[in-house]
């Protein structure tokens, strides 16, 4: 550009630093109203911490099981937990939060960067910015203990370096790709999406083959980055492949390319039919539960929706066609593989590759409803902010917490515990666990193939010395078998703060109201 030109050029709303301090800055006051730790937090801390203290990579003393998905989710937490002088759990979370809080604005900062690379307007780049620090799963993942602040920096890097980088493009994109790989095992699905975009519509002045060639760099690139944690991994474990992902794989049956080609394919219809994942792209954590306003589903469906098909509307430049393809295939894979509500923390990464796509459309109506958008996004995390904060105060440290140190109090050594929300009860409780689907335990997946899924069977041949059940599932399993709560175990305290959760005044309520109440049993031959 000359001189004149940079003269009379729309100023940018953000600079690169002014980005990262406002994202760091919103995820550290969002920690500092809630103090989060989230449910899977725990289950990796307590592998992170066993490592620091010489117990080896193991959620249980003595069992090589890969109990956690993510390698830096791991090592993370038990680096901050030896900086912490091995002295605070609570210091260890907090340093984690910054951790996370920096990652997240680093990611916040590298889209602005692709924004304006790309030659977003001014105004465009500045909401899109808006966007994705206000998306209140974004802010909450990337701080609570879980590793999206770093998933969401490395998808950022490489949607840098595929759409806006000029230099050193293999080596960037490689990079970026091994940084996903140590994120997440399904990061290799964030690099299929985004390379087949790129070769579909083959932005910039490459051609296909030229992209190929990249790409394929790349690919080994990545594959050196990733490569010493793969051989590690499969060594120590004995298998590459993460004993979470085994798990949640037995339990949700087999699963083939074929079905997740047809889930996208049908991805449109599922959308007006409300049976896809989109509907939770935008929408609040456990908004099935209830408690939110009905109107919401809609509106953000229809977000959702138009992100991930603005590829297929005409006159719409390749870099956009790029990212709303992605996201196309991020949401089909999510609808399929884990399920038709996928867990919130899987969506934050979707949720940008698909504001990126918003904000890159060409219609004059991008600027005039992305403030309605920034509105309700800003709505939303407001009233989450609110939310989270109970949950934490009142349901997590409240009462799952309570029934973990509990259960440690009153329990023997070689006791064991079967529950579905391993976190908070298998780190307080300090038992070894039986955990549906068996996260945490082989011996749930190898009986799950002797005697089935239902919960009535598992615990009849495992046996676990004590049981720590939400009242649906005591429910149902009283009418599977009554003999097993009546005959087989006995009731032994029901730590209820439900009546504290129905005086609440926010949103959200329903997912509050389903931790808010566990029964304990205990099996009779284990009874004093």
């Amino acid at each position: 550009m000359t001189q004149d030109q940079i003269k009379t050029a729309p100023r940018a709303w953000f600079s690169m630093p002014g980005v990262f301090l406002l994202a760091f800055v919103i995820a550290m006051a969002f920690a500092l109203a809630t103090d989060r730790a989230w449910e899977d937090y725990l289950i990796t801390y307590r592998s992170s911490k066993n490592f620091v203290e010489g117990h080896g990579l193991v959620f249980n003393h003595g069992e090589r099981v890969h109990t956690f998905t993510s390698p830096l989710g791991v090592l993370l937490p038990a680096l901050c937990h030896l900086l912490t002088f091995r002295g605070s759990d609570a210091a260890a979370l907090w340093l984690f939060h910054v951790f996370g809080a920096l990652a997240f604005a680093g990611a916040a900062a590298l889209m602005h960067r692709t924004a304006s690379s790309l030659r977003f307007p001014p105004a465009i780049a500045g909401l899109l910015v808006l966007w994705l620090v206000t998306d209140a799963k974004s802010v909450d993942f990337s701080i609570n203990g879980m590793e999206t602040g770093f998933l969401l920096l490395f998808t950022s890097h490489l949607l840098w370096a595929l759409l806006a980088c000029a230099r050193r493009q293999a080596l960037l994109i490689g990079l970026a790709c091994g940084g996903l790989m140590w994120t997440r095992p399904d990061g290799v699905i964030y690099i299929v999406a985004l390379g087949l975009g790129m070769l579909l519509f083959a932005p910039g002045e490459k051609g296909r083959r030229e992209w190929l060639r990249t790409l394929g760099i790349a690919a080994v690139i990545c594959t050196l980055v990733y490569l010493p944690w793969f051989a590690w991994a499969w060594s120590y474990y004995g298998t590459p492949v993460p004993h979470t992902v085994t798990a949640k794989a037995n339990a949700v049956g087999a699963r083939t390319l074929w079905g997740a080609l047809q889930t996208w394919l049908m991805l449109p219809v599922s959308m007006f039919r409300g049976l896809g994942s989109l509907d939770g792209l935008f929408m609040p954590s456990g908004w099935f539960y209830g408690g939110w306003p009905a109107w919401l589903l809609p509106v953000t469906r229809f977000i959702g929706g138009l992100a991930c098909f603005v590829w297929m509307l005409p006159r719409q430049r390749a870099e956009v066609r790029v990212v709303s393809f992605a996201a196309s295939i991020l949401m089909a894979y999510l609808g399929y593989f884990p399920g038709l509500n996928p867990a919130p923390w899987y969506l934050p990464g979707p949720a940008w590759i698909a504001l990126l796509s918003l904000a890159g459309m060409k219609s004059r109506l991008v600027f005039p409803c992305g403030i309605v958008w920034l509105a309700l996004s800003t709505w939303q995390l407001v009233e989450f902010t609110r939310t989270s904060a109970v949950e934490q105060k009142l349901v997590d440290d409240g009462n799952r917490r309570v029934v973990g140190e509990w259960l440690k109090a009153n329990a023997k050594p070689g006791d064991t515990l079967f529950m579905e929300c391993l976190g908070y009860l298998g780190y307080y409780s300090g038992l070894k666990t039986y955990d549906f689907p068996g996260m945490s335990s082989p011996e749930i997946v190898q009986a799950s193939k002797k005697v089935g899924l239902e919960w009535h069977h598992l615990i009849g041949e495992l046996k676990p010395t004590w049981l720590a059940l939400r009242p649906l599932e005591a429910a149902k399993l009283m009418t599977a078998d009554p003999a097993l709560l009546t005959q087989n175990y006995r009731e032994m305290r029901i730590f209820d703060v439900s009546a504290d959760v129905e005086r609440l005044d926010v949103r959200g309520q329903g997912l509050l109201a389903f931790d808010s109440i566990f029964i304990v049993f205990q099996r009779q031959e284990a009874a004093p």
